[in-house]
């Protein structure tokens, strides 16, 4: 698991999804879904994504508001950094 911050608050993303089973009850976990023209980029925070869009999970010890009640856009500029930090840029 890789740490950023994000909405000021350090979180763990991992492109990895994480069971149910396996989440720590004191944690709050979104996943992201990717840019179908760009599949190594994300680009949406969500409650839970279908698999064929999935690109990771984000774990963080407070919750945080989705901007659009059900998820929240990435700019393109944390996308990149995001697929950066993960070598999925070359």
């Amino acid at each position: 698991m890789k740490y950023l911050k994000f909405k000021g608050q350090k979180v763990g993303i991992t492109t990895e999804r994480i069971a149910e089973e396996d989440r720590d009850a004191d944690k709050f976990y979104y996943e992201m879904r990717h840019d179908e023209e760009h599949p190594h980029l994300p680009y949406l925070i969500e409650e839970s994504v279908e698999e064929a869009g999935f690109w990771g999970t984000m774990v963080t010890e407070e919750p945080f508001e989705l901007n659009q009640g059900d998820f929240h856009s990435l700019t393109e500029e944390l996308g990149l950094k995001l697929a950066e930090k993960f070598g999925l840029l070359q």
